[in-house]
């Protein structure tokens, strides 16, 4: 283990804060303010905590990182926790674009192709040049406007394992944002922070250079073959990304 140096600074007292954060976060776990609820503003909980303006803030920044509200224009601060959930019953491996939305994916646009697989898919995958490739650009929205986008390539011979009628919409949908995750034994996911270049600001209708979540998932089957490559893009104020392990 390297040597490393550690500095530590402790103080007695508590800062006036965190006390509102575990009062409001308590409220919100045991459901007194719901998911998709108005949290009072912040001048009904100044004077319900007695505390001031700014330590009311702190609170509220502290909770919106934890993913549990979410500042709304025109709509004021939204409690956004929906429960933990029984993890038990969790996939370990799933589609994050749209488990981990902050808000239910209402719509889908999917547009595929078919052709032979770039020098990186087949890396990747562990394919050859001359096989053939699904892919697929899908742009998920929510509240009438796009949150993720995705880039997905599946190599044909897995699709042909399954009954999957390439010709219905809803089957080719349920097929690479569901049934190709579920195909698959285990994955490599690869995270980063990207600002946001031409390719990604059509689909996802913002402006260049904004910051987006970036994740490579490569799928391999039980026998370790490449299932899919998939390039996934969030915008972060919209995605709360929770994987177990």
């Amino acid at each position: 283990m390297p040597n490393r140096t550690i500095t530590s600074k402790s103080t007695e007292k508590i800062p006036a804060h965190v006390p509102v954060y575990n009062m409001l976060y308590a409220d919100i776990v045991n459901g007194l303010y719901k998911d998709g609820s108005q949290l009072p503003s912040e001048t009904s909980l100044t004077e319900k905590y007695g505390v001031s303006r700014n330590t009311v803030r702190l609170a509220l920044a502290i909770l919106n990182e934890d993913g549990l509200i979410q500042k709304s224009q025109g709509k004021g601060t939204l409690v956004t926790y929906r429960g933990q959930g029984n993890l038990a019953n969790t996939p370990h491996i799933f589609n994050p674009i749209i488990q981990c939305a902050k808000e239910e994916i209402e719509a889908i646009d999917i547009s595929y192709n078919y052709g032979p697989p770039t020098e990186v898919a087949q890396s990747r995958l562990g394919i050859k040049a001359t096989e053939i490739v699904m892919a697929s650009n899908n742009v998920y929205s929510s509240g009438g406007k796009p949150v993720g986008h995705a880039f997905i390539q599946i190599p044909v011979k897995h699709i042909n394992d399954i009954n999957v009628n390439l010709h219905a919409e809803d089957e080719v949908s349920n097929l690479i944002n569901k049934t190709i995750f579920e195909m698959a034994e285990s994955a490599k996911m690869t995270f980063r922070l990207v600002y946001a270049e031409e390719n990604i600001t059509t689909f996802l209708q913002i402006q260049a250079n904004e910051p987006v979540i970036y994740i490579e998932e490569i799928l391999f089957n039980a026998r370790g073959e490449g299932l899919a490559r998939c390039k996934l893009y969030f915008l972060p104020d919209k995605y709360e990304i929770s994987i177990s392990i």
